[in-house]
């Protein structure tokens, strides 16, 4: 009788299970990143809620369609019509895109994706640096950095003025008076505040700006609910907080970011009192003012100072045949000082589900003052080289003693106004039209006044014999300049159909930009055709593996026209028959995804030619570009990049990336004479006696490497874990790049013949988990805090010396010496980060 009782109470169970089905999967969003808490329902029936990691599950009934619906708050609600045999477990992964009034997708995830690299902001978190969006760059196709100490980048031979950085489609501008890294402070993407980072190094569509080298396009986030990010370590902090109020309708992330890099500077040859700070606030607001209307704000308040009262310097360079040290002992002080204002307002409207309008108006204002008098009085030695000498190692015949003056008051102000209109308009099928148009302000008021003076063994540098006492350089100007920049642009994506698995997608389009300072209107179209082949593989009968390739190619005619940086010369005077910089990309490039240990990864490789011309051709010195405003070169950029990421580890991602790469250029007129004398010989060879020159003959220059020629460039970020310690994982950096051109002080680009030396940086980072972990119990306060990392990182950690620009001395004899400016030696920081 029980077990006829037991059987009667199992019947309905067994009944219900007969006719039911298991669905499971993970939830995602359009960025490929989990979704949790998103709803999955049966209409009128079971419904359940996706976990951290995206993943769900749902009892589904069985034997009959059914339809499924995936929503999650601030995007689309997806459903799919399912069949499933009773008692069948099947896996969906769902994608859900958002449908916050933005930016539209102009083709589907894997086309759009081609020569695009998206980048995870997260990862800026672990990666051992000073925690600038840039350094996520380091991987990426085409990028070089070679100063820690810099936002700067250089991609595939440009300079740090050929890259476009937009927020929130907002352009954003580099600080004018730079001159060194460390002056530069926090960059203007706060990574806490990210949602999406993409970038391309080439090629790219119409709808961004003109520029040469690349376009980095970021995102911020519109948080769906609740959520804190608070970072405290030796280096300063930040605090991020996001919110969703009134049913989600309002919005906003706010950061906040200070900065102070005393125990780095502390490291540098030149000793002194370095107080540099610098702090940032940003604020990012949307409002649904109906569910078709949204308004935008974004604000930035950001100041940066550094201050530097040096004392002394020693640096020894050479070889062992012939090994010096440069000392200086110091006088003065150097202030600099960045404050800025930034904003933006703007207007969403989607008045049907295809067309969507974008009204966009902000102000952009900086002030910056540059004061210093500094009094350095140097001498240069030569070492004893004997070992068995009681001397060895000291300064035994002096090849130079002298001092010089470095004065600057300068200070520029700079206010940007625009005003832009986008659209996007979906139709047809697989078409999707975008145009734009913008009128923009420009306001620059500048004041240099700057001189430098050298004093070398009591006679001052540059002699003259009417006995005139002149200084070394001296730039004295006053500049105001107001204009006006309009741009417009239009263009269109296709996507399309070839047969089974086989998809082709063409973006292509024309941009045109006028400047009323030079009057010059500039017209630049561009194309990208990509192609998704669909191959799979046969690997046995009835086993079949899908092939992942995509391949492209881009070109397109991309003009710089000048800001105001380009028009000014060495003297301090604009010269308004500047015109814009030119360049034609040709882009071939293809990408492939697999799985290795069952575990994502993706291949990218490029193989690119930029002719350029009308280059406008500079000096770097440091990290400050001084151009000669004339459009007299020519040149060309070539080479390959290739990169390789994937989660080595599970959950977690490393890259690797290498590049190839040559850029030339010959700038018109630059010639110079070999001179000889009657016996035949060159009068400046090291054996000549006889240096009366008798005759001379003409050397054209030809094609020179650009600033930028770096060869070969390498990096690596590789993230690891221990097997038995999840919680504790360790990150490394590498970064390698050859050696650059550099030559000595004038303005003859031809004699930068010499090279720098290698670049090589090795940082690394413990990370420990000590909340937040699967399986681990929170109680109390704890219980809000979501996970929370304690960090150790060890910046140059093989302590390697890496020169980021010369400083030349003259000896008795009129020698030059370029004295290597070192970047920062080992150093050590400990991070705390908490998530709420």
């Amino acid at each position: 009788m029980r077990r006829a009782a037991l059987f009667l109470l199992l019947l309905p169970s067994l009944f219900l299970s007969a006719q039911t089905a298991t669905l499971s999967g993970i939830i995602r969003d359009d960025e490929n990143r989990p979704l949790p808490d998103a709803s999955i329902a049966v209409p009128g029936g079971a419904a359940a809620t996706s976990g951290a990691n995206g993943g769900y599950a749902l009892t589904v009934p069985a034997g009959k369609g059914v339809a499924v619906r995936f929503a999650y708050p601030g995007a689309e609600t997806v459903e799919r019509k399912l069949d499933l045999a009773p008692g069948e477990h099947r896996t969906l992964d769902v994608v859900i895109r958002s449908s916050v009034i933005g930016p539209v997708t102009v083709v589907n995830d894997r086309l759009r994706d081609a020569g695009i690299d998206k980048l995870n902001a997260r990862t800026s978190h672990f990666q051992p640096s000073l925690g600038d969006v840039n350094s996520l760059l380091q991987g990426s196709l085409g990028v070089m950095t070679r100063n820690e100490l810099s936002s700067g980048y250089n991609v595939r031979g440009g300079n740090f003025d050929e890259n476009l950085v937009y927020v929130n489609g907002i352009e954003v501008y580099r600080p004018f008076l730079v001159r060194s890294g460390q002056q530069e402070g926090l960059s203007f993407p706060n990574p806490d505040m990210i949602e999406r980072i993409h970038f391309s190094a080439g090629g790219w569509e119409p709808r961004f700006g003109d520029k040469l080298s690349s376009v980095l396009d970021i995102t911020y986030r519109r948080p769906r609910e609740f959520d804190a990010t608070v970072m405290a370590s030796l280096l300063g902090g930040s605090v991020t907080v996001g919110s969703a109020m009134h049913h989600q309708r309002l919005r906003q992330i706010t950061g906040f970011r200070y900065r102070t890099l005393s125990t780095i500077l502390k490291g540098l040859d030149t000793q002194g009192e370095y107080i540099p700070t610098y702090t940032d606030l940003q604020s990012y607001w949307t409002y649904d003012l109906s569910d078709k209307v949204e308004l935008g704000f974004l604000g930035l308040y950001s100041r940066n100072r550094y201050d530097v009262i040096p004392r002394d310097r020693e640096t020894e360079l050479g070889n062992f045949n012939q090994a010096l040290r440069y000392t200086v002992y110091f006088e003065g002080q150097e202030r600099t000082a960045y404050e800025t204002f930034s904003g933006a307002l703007s207007l969403n409207v989607r008045p049907t589900k295809e067309l969507t309008l974008k009204f966009t108006g902000s102000a952009f204002n900086t002030y910056e003052t540059e004061r210093m008098d500094i009094l350095g009085e140097y001498r240069l030695g030569e070492l004893e080289r004997n070992l068995a000498s009681e001397q060895f190692g000291q300064v035994v015949r002096d090849l130079g003693v002298g001092a010089y003056l470095d004065h600057a008051r300068n200070s520029l102000e700079a206010t940007v106004i625009s005003a832009s209109h986008t659209g996007t308009l979906r139709w047809g099928r697989g078409s999707n039209l975008q145009w734009g148009m913008e009128a923009r302000s420009e306001r620059i008021n500048d004041r240099l006044s700057e001189w430098y003076m050298v004093d070398s063994a009591g006679y001052s540098i540059p002699q003259h014999s009417n006995g005139l006492l002149e200084l070394n350089t001296s730039v004295k100007s006053k500049i105001d300049l107001e204009s006006v920049r309009s741009s417009a642009y239009v263009q269109n994506a296709w996507e399309w159909n070839a047969g089974p698995r086989r998809k082709w997608a063409l973006v292509a389009g024309v941009r045109g930009q006028n400047w009323s300072y030079n009057g010059q209107t500039v017209v630049s179209p561009r194309a990208r055709l990509i192609f998704h082949p669909g191959w799979r593989k046969v690997v046995a009968p009835g086993d079949t593996v899908q092939r992942d390739y995509s391949f492209w190619f881009a070109t397109g005619l991309y003009y710089q026209p000048p800001f105001y940086r380009e028009l000014r010369n060495f003297q301090g005077v604009l010269n308004p028959e500047v015109r814009a910089q030119k360049s034609i990309h040709y882009i071939i490039g293809m990408d492939r995804q697999f799985q290795i240990w069952q575990r994502p990864f993706k291949f990218t490789t490029e193989l690119y030619y930029k002719a350029l011309s009308d280059l406008n051709p500079y000096v770097l010195d440091n990290v400050r570009i001084r151009y000669f405003a004339n459009n007299n070169a020519r040149g060309y950029a070539t080479g390959i990049d290739m990169k390789l990421n994937g989660e080595f580890i599970k959950g977690v991602e490393s890259w690797a990336s290498l590049s190839v790469m040559k850029t030339m250029e010959d700038i018109a007129g630059d010639y110079y004479y070999h001179y000889y004398n009657k016996y035949g010989e060159r009068t400046d060879g090291i054996d000549t006696k006889d240096r009366t020159p008798v005759d001379s003959v003409r050397v054209e220059a030809g094609y020179i490497p650009r600033p930028t020629d770096q060869r070969v460039s390498f990096a690596l970020f590789f993230q690891d874990e221990m097997p038995r310690w999840p919680t504790f994982k360790v990150h490394m950096n590498l970064v390698f790049g050859t050696s650059l051109p550099y030559g000595p002080p004038n303005a003859n680009r031809y004699a930068d013949t010499l090279r720098t030396s290698l670049y090589r940086r090795v940082d690394i980072g413990f990370s420990k988990q000590l909340l937040g972990a699967p399986g681990q119990e929170k109680t109390g306060v704890l219980s809000h805090v979501k996970d929370l990392w304690l960090s150790l990182e060890i910046f140059n950690l093989i302590n390697l010396n890496n020169t980021v620009d010369y400083t030349w001395v003259q000896d008795v004899q009129g020698r030059y010496y370029g004295i290597p400016e070192f970047l920062t030696p080992r150093r050590i920081n400990l991070k705390l980060i908490a998530r709420f």
